[in-house]
């Protein structure tokens, strides 16, 4: 099956919250969606009348991630989300975006089953896993870690990152065993957490200064188990790894992959235009990468892919795609009935 939505919830859906966005994509004709967890703001107030004895899980409006106890208790950490709120009680939450959501996120998971939209979860842009000392590694981890809290209770299958930028001078083969180990942190914690955890999306991302060629993600991949290549089409024509002009460009990718996958590819597709060394994500049809070589693959792969459209335009560039598929699935499935009548 070859699913297409959106990155985020689409631009045309009335209301802002990831239950309108669910709705409006499955009314689309879409079955699939990315969830956008952009900020991590976090902030810290003492437990209201009105949440004292409700679990962390039922507070409205707040992703509660701690919960402080004394004034000598200072740790930030992931919540168990079943416990029971007590007055006197420090919480630490985050508010913004999805977050606010997380009371009703299971809720979500059975509304977006119920409905055959896929749901992932896509951790906030800026990250970095590519060294072993910086504060913005150890604020990575607990933003991912968020991510995989948020994504488990609406049932996500993935949760996916970008790795990271490179520090000047620094090489990727200077940078991977860092990469590796901080993944392999996360991996664990995860395991030991969920009983089912999500999946460990690692996505190619463009930039000279940025840990993320396909050939990056599929050496950490190697390494890692859990952890699984996001194909991102357009950040791998902008760093020039391939042309990506010819079916078999693209099969050559999925083949890559294929040790890796659960059963589906997971891709995001947009168009992209190079200018000046540099590049920019366009809709589809301004930019120099085609999809119908992608679906001349497509039309004949074993095994699921997700394809989400991280072009300007969302959930028009994904219902652009599904048309244009099924377009030329339907084209080619005419010349297979005629041929076979000839025989």
């Amino acid at each position: 099956m070859i699913r297409f939505g959106p990155s985020g919830i689409p631009l045309s859906c009335k209301g802002r919250t990831l239950y309108d966005g669910i709705m409006d994509v499955h009314k689309l004709g879409l079955t699939a969606l990315e969830v956008q967890f952009l900020r991590t703001n976090l902030r810290s107030k003492p437990v209201n009348e009105e949440e004292i004895d409700l679990l962390a899980r039922e507070v409205e409006d707040k992703f509660i991630v701690g919960v402080n106890r004394s004034p000598d208790d200072k740790d930030i950490y992931i919540e168990d989300m079943d416990k029971t709120l007590r007055a006197g009680d420090m919480i630490n939450y985050l508010t913004s975006g999805v977050a606010g959501e997380f009371y009703r996120m299971q809720k979500l998971g059975v509304v977006g089953n119920e409905l055959d939209v896929f749901l992932s979860f896509h951790t906030p842009y800026y990250m970095k896993f590519t060294d072993n000392e910086s504060e913005l590694v150890e604020r990575s981890k607990l933003a991912y870690k968020y991510s995989t809290v948020m994504a488990d209770e609406m049932n996500a299958e993935i949760v996916l990152t970008h790795l990271g930028l490179l520090e000047e001078g620094q090489k990727p083969e200077d940078a991977i065993d860092d990469v590796i180990e901080n993944i392999r942190e996360i991996r664990d914690w995860k395991s030991k957490t969920f009983d089912e955890p999500p999946l460990i999306g690692i996505e190619v991302q463009a930039g000279n200064d940025v840990f993320g060629s396909f050939d990056d993600i599929v050496e950490v991949c190697k390494k890692v188990t859990g952890t699984v290549p996001v194909i991102n089409f357009a950040h791998m024509l902008a760093r020039g790894e391939y042309d990506l002009e010819e079916p078999e460009e693209f099969a050559e990718v999925f083949e890559e992959c294929k040790r890796f996958v659960p059963g589906y590819h997971y891709v995001n597709f947009s168009g992209v235009e190079m200018y000046r060394d540099n590049y920019r994500m366009t809709p589809i049809k301004r930019g120099d990468l085609h999809f119908e070589p992608l679906v001349d693959n497509l039309i004949n792969i074993d095994e699921d892919v997700i394809i989400i459209s991280t072009s300007p335009l969302k959930e028009h560039d994904a219902m652009y795609m599904k048309v244009i598929f099924e377009r030329i699935y339907t084209r080619e499935v005419a010349k297979e009935l005629r041929r076979k009548k000839k025989t």
